[in-house]
């Protein structure tokens, strides 16, 4: 009897870990049309369906544009979502077995720009300083205090950054695209002086600097 029961337990827990842990594409299956309002849950299921068939992901969205999703796994998808746009979307455990969502929008533009944000299982925004704390301008830097790079400093007048979410593991890079908003010499003078990406671990709390 008490095998019979330790069985019974070990089946609770198991199939309780599988219930919580719920592949993304199911995720991008429910999510409301509000968060990636030019795709329809046709467009969506689409994607998916071109994906296993080993297709090009290619549909025609809202704007008559075209969308494409270029990659999905079990916990990760990208999407172009636009000509000057993307979204990379990526599931990250907790330490009681759900999960959350970290979606990253970047704008290819002259210079990319990402925005971050996370949701909960029923597409609930969440706070994102409880997850990560994105890094302020200071944060690429370096030590140097010599006139050389306090000049390289005055060329960084705007703040640009672009977010990639890797498909492998839980990490996060944060590249510095301002440099790509300077011209070309500019931008080898201001190298020395600034770190061109940081990278963040996820720990099953939030993002932390590695």
């Amino acid at each position: 009897m008490k095998r019979i029961v330790y069985i019974l337990l070990l089946f609770c827990i198991y199939t309780t870990s599988l219930t919580a842990r719920t592949p993304i594409r199911q995720w991008f299956t429910d999510m409301p049309d509000s968060i990636m309002p030019l795709l329809t849950k046709n467009n969506r299921l689409d994607f998916i369906d071109f994906i296993d068939s080993h297709m090009d992901a290619i549909v025609t969205n809202r704007l008559d544009g075209k969308s494409r999703m270029t990659q999905l796994t079990e916990d990760y998808l990208h999407i172009e979502y636009t000509q000057s746009s993307s979204v990379t979307m990526k599931l990250l455990p907790t330490a009681d077995t759900t999960q959350i969502l970290c979606m990253v929008t970047t704008t290819n533009t002259a210079a990319r720009d990402s925005r971050i944000a996370f949701f909960s299982k029923d597409w609930q925004p969440l706070k994102t300083s409880k997850f990560f704390i994105e890094p302020q301008k200071e944060a690429f830097l370096t030590n140097e205090l010599n006139d050389s790079a306090r000049h390289a400093r005055e060329k960084l007048d705007i703040h640009l950054k672009n977010y990639e979410l890797s498909p492998q593991d839980s990490s996060l890079i944060c590249h510095y695209t301002t440099l790509d908003y300077l011209s070309n010499a500019d931008k080898e003078y201001v190298k020395p002086y600034i770190h061109e990406e940081l990278i963040y671990d996820w720990n099953g709390k939030k993002f932390v600097l590695k």
